[in-house]
């Protein structure tokens, strides 16, 4: 057995590994940090299984047919009974806890997984590509009329609106956490005060410990805002200011002075798109068309005699384009036509 293939199998049969694949706290992420800085010829195949693992989303472990929940905890405890009378009590300060029904099934299917991608080779590739993973970039990216939520390999949970990518790296590196944005998502950061968690965008950056914002970087429409759900933010524009938000509060980039401003905000407004609801606040109904655009993936054509410059701000729960549409033509006064993914608005 090679060096690889015996710490895979070293770490694979470590219960506390195990369990802090399956649910992280501050304390086991200290022991794996420490691990990997004591142990730097195993740290590569760490990191390799831990890619693997956060490419999965977590929630379709719960979400599977009783069926498939009762094969998958057969294998957790098939595995758990093969090991029995191997294990060897192990020093240090791992405290194990014992895993629920609903953490033997997260467990299965993490082991699965690891196992699978094991058979197929994805943990010796390294040896044949000279890139590190933290190298190796990975493109997150929706279309019009789709959005998309995703981990990130910290655990860090990403809902990313429509029309937008992020770009992050396989695997965090051991002192920073940094993505890039173009267009909006919303983060639910994982906490750890050692590594930072900076969102880069085209005109500010976001640094973070954990807590829960919004990122809109809008290029076409020239709009760059930051609102914060949860925890502190700290946002730097490219050209020296900076602005620290608590809870509730939000800053936008003035493009004329490029200062940032600071102020309060309504949650359904700003964070609503992550739970469906379709706000718009005091906006021209030229970016209201375009937004519509993008929240429903069709092309609006607008005739020459709607006067876009006019405001508008309502909000819509989980509507149809139809039902939409239908309350704004009473505020602009015109009429429209949906043909399949192409609208008319006219008088």
């Amino acid at each position: 057995m090679d060096f690889k293939s015996f710490v895979f199998k070293e770490l694979l049969e470590d219960e506390y590994f195990i369990q802090w694949l399956t649910a992280p706290d501050k304390e086991s992420d200290r022991y794996w940090h420490a691990w990997m800085r004591n142990n730097p010829d195993k740290a590569a195949v760490l990191k390799d299984i831990k890619a693997v693992v956060n490419a999965i989303e977590p929630k379709r472990a719960y979400q599977l047919e009783e069926e498939e929940k009762d094969v998958l905890l057969g294998h957790i405890q098939q595995y758990a009974a093969k090991r029995q009378g191997k294990i060897v009590s192990r020093s240090g300060s791992k405290k194990r806890r014992k895993m629920t029904n609903v953490g033997l099934m997260a467990a299965s299917f993490i082991i699965l997984a690891i196992l699978t991608a094991n058979y197929f080779g994805l943990f010796h590739r390294f040896d044949d590509v000279p890139v590190l993973m933290e190298e190796r970039l990975v493109l997150k990216q929706t279309n019009k009329g789709t959005k998309s939520s995703f981990y990130l390999p910290d655990g860090t949970l990403v809902k990313l609106n429509s029309a937008s990518s992020l770009e992050f790296p396989a695997v965090f590196s051991d002192t920073l956490r940094k993505v890039k944005l173009t267009g909006q998502a919303f983060f639910e950061v994982t906490r750890n005060e050692e590594v930072p968690f900076i969102v880069e965008t085209e005109r500010m950056e976001i640094q973070v410990l954990g807590t829960s914002f919004d990122v809109l970087s809008n290029i076409k429409d020239e709009l760059f805002e930051v609102a914060v759900a949860s925890g502190k933010v700290k946002v730097n524009t490219y050209s020296g200011n900076q602005e620290i938000l608590g809870k509730t509060e939000m800053t936008h980039l003035d493009m004329r002075s490029g200062q940032l401003i600071k102020e309060h905000f309504d949650p359904d407004y700003k964070l609503g798109w992550k739970d469906g609801i379709l706000a718009f606040e005091g906006e021209d109904f030229g970016r209201v068309f375009r937004r519509l655009e993008d929240w429903f993936g069709v092309t609006i054509s607008v005739s020459s005699d709607i006067a876009l410059e006019k405001s508008y701000t309502g909000k819509y729960d989980n509507q149809s384009l139809e039902n939409v549409l239908r309350g704004m033509s009473t505020v602009l006064d015109f009429r429209y036509e949906i043909q399949g993914k192409a609208v008319t608005i006219y008088r």
